[in-house]
């Protein structure tokens, strides 16, 4: 799928307890980790780096328990930026498309490295692999998220090394990534730290099977709700406009649905899910649209009706 580089990338960090904690950077990154690919997934260079902590200094005792480092194993080690700096010369000049198991690491990596005033790895959503949903889509599960101790034991890759170390665990997700079919390397995430800036940067992305739609931040939830693109609904295959068969709802404020008939392709789901941005709380949109089975239509009519329901109440 991809004719550029894979950085295979693993974060530990350390916490504070609650009365440290920085809602900008809840985390400090302590160890990053990472194994380079060739385009046809040949290892080509690992990176393993301690970070000296300087916002939690003392290591949160829940974490010491998990990756086994005490405070005196950062006694030598550098600073954020640096290490920061010496990744990015690591990763290279050569495109490349950063893998992560999971969803969190690189929401972590930006949040240090906006934090320490570091040079952005990326101005707006940044396309990546999640190595954990690729691992479901292999097996035929598209929505089953295992741990990393689990796949690699399905996988039987030995076992040479102990987890919760940033660069064993980002071997370990290479090992995995290898094992993958290619072809589900075209069902790529995004990370939405840094939301599209305006209407010609934002993402809509067919995979085939759903539509993926990201916008920019709005003034307000009122504004992104009643903007033509966002509630719009559009049959994934054909991209016909449809007519509503369940109109916009919410069952919580945050999730909204509505549902459609193509007449050539069947019934149409849209999930509108609002999401506060990062920096300033601005809300913006995720929206995937796909079609759905008898059972999936069935049941989001009776979401409908309860949510009905409960604004009688």
């Amino acid at each position: 799928m991809f004719s550029m580089n894979y950085i295979v990338l693993d974060l530990e960090w350390n916490m504070g307890n609650r009365r440290e904690e920085l809602k900008v950077m809840p985390f400090e990154i302590v160890e990053i980790g990472a194994v380079k690919l060739d385009p046809e997934r040949n290892e080509t260079g690992r990176f393993s780096r301690l970070i000296r902590p300087r916002v939690y200094k003392r290591m949160h005792w829940a974490n010491k328990s998990v990756f086994h480092l005490e405070n005196s194993d950062f006694r030598d080690a550098d600073d954020f930026e640096m290490v920061y700096s010496e990744f990015l010369a690591f990763c290279g000049d050569e495109p490349y498309i950063f893998c992560t198991w999971g969803d969190t690491d690189l929401t972590e990596l930006q949040r240090n490295i906006f934090y320490f005033e570091c040079l952005p790895i990326s101005e707006g959503p940044l396309e990546y692999l999640d190595v954990q949903k690729l691992n479901g889509y292999n097996d035929g599960l598209p929505k089953n998220r295992i741990s990393l101790e689990k796949a690699v034991e399905e996988h039987s890759i030995a076992e040479n090394e102990g987890f919760h170390r940033a660069v064993n665990d980002a071997a370990y997700t290479a090992e995995i990534l290898k094992q993958i079919d290619k072809k589900y390397e075209a069902y790529t995430s995004f990370n939405t730290y840094h939301v599209p800036a305006d209407p010609d940067s934002e993402i809509l992305r067919n995979y085939g099977n759903y539509v993926k739609y990201i916008s920019r931040c709005f003034s307000g939830k009122a504004a992104l709700l009643h903007n033509k693109k966002v509630k719009s609904l559009k049959c994934p295959v054909c991209g016909k406009n449809l007519n509503r068969t369940i109109p916009l709802f919410t069952t919580n404020t945050k999730h909204y649905y509505t549902m459609g008939e193509c007449e050539s392709h069947g019934s149409v789901k849209t999930k509108i899910r609002v999401k506060k941005e990062e920096l300033q709380g601005l809300p913006y949109a995720v929206k995937t649209t796909r079609l759905i089975t008898a059972a999936e239509e069935e049941n989001l009519k009776q979401k409908y009706q309860k949510s009905i329901s409960s604004k009688s109440e």
